[in-house]
């Protein structure tokens, strides 16, 4: 398979975990630095997905996909809560201008790639909620390539910032589609409050590396 194929959009798409993107669809997307989970956190993960596992061998077709996907969203959850309060492994991104390079580069393809709600770069992980844009020849871009562009080009920078070398990011992140309004709001919530949750601030608004579209902020009245 040729990287043009594994970069073009796809329904359907696989690395580690599955990903659902159809068309036109809000998603809520989340990726940390290169680090290894602590072993009661990956024992917990892997019980889980065997428990979830027995649970499909009797679900009906038509509802699969929809369990498949609120089951990575509840691991998601788990795994966030933990990076919120981890005291342990890399925190690069507290780093104010390895922050800003996160930021400058989300920024840079906006309304490009795809049209940027709103995000939060935490200590050592990131939460973006986007729509992947059309193209002109009326596929969309994929998470693939707006994440291989976006991690590529800020790790290189927060390399050569902090003078080292090997992986900045984790190969893995996480999209959630956003299925409703509500969940839309409860989702921009969640992001601008994941630093009050992790103790970081005790308003979302004294966070200085969170940011919302202020046409959201007017909407939601934040």
């Amino acid at each position: 398979m040729s990287n043009k194929d594994i970069l073009d959009y796809k329904i359907f798409y696989r690395r580690n975990l599955p990903h659902y993107q159809p068309e036109s669809g809000i998603f809520f997307v989340s990726y940390r630095l290169n680090f290894d989970l602590p072993l009661e956190i990956t024992e917990k993960l892997i019980q889980q997905k065997q428990e979830f596992a027995k649970r499909k061998k009797v679900l009906k077709n038509k509802n699969e996909i929809l369990e498949k996907l609120d089951f990575e969203k509840q691991q998601f959850y788990f795994v966030d809560n933990y990076l919120g309060l981890c005291k342990n492994g890399p925190k690069y991104l507290s780093d104010p201008n390895i922050a800003q390079v996160v930021k400058d580069s989300l920024f840079f393809m906006n309304k490009e790639q795809y049209e940027l709600y709103c995000f939060c770069v935490m200590p050592n992980h990131v939460h973006i909620l986007i729509k992947p844009q059309e193209k002109e020849n009326g596929t969309f871009y994929s998470f693939a390539k707006i994440l291989k562009g976006h991690k590529g080009s800020t790790a290189r920078k927060a390399n050569i910032i902090f003078d080292r070398t090997g992986s900045f990011w984790h190969i893995e992140s996480y999209d959630h589609l956003v299925r409703s309004q509500q969940e839309f709001e409860d989702t921009v919530w969640y992001i601008v409050n994941n630093p009050v949750k992790a103790h970081l601030v005790d308003d979302y608004r004294k966070w200085k590396h969170t940011w919302i579209a202020e046409y959201i902020k007017k909407e939601m009245g934040l």
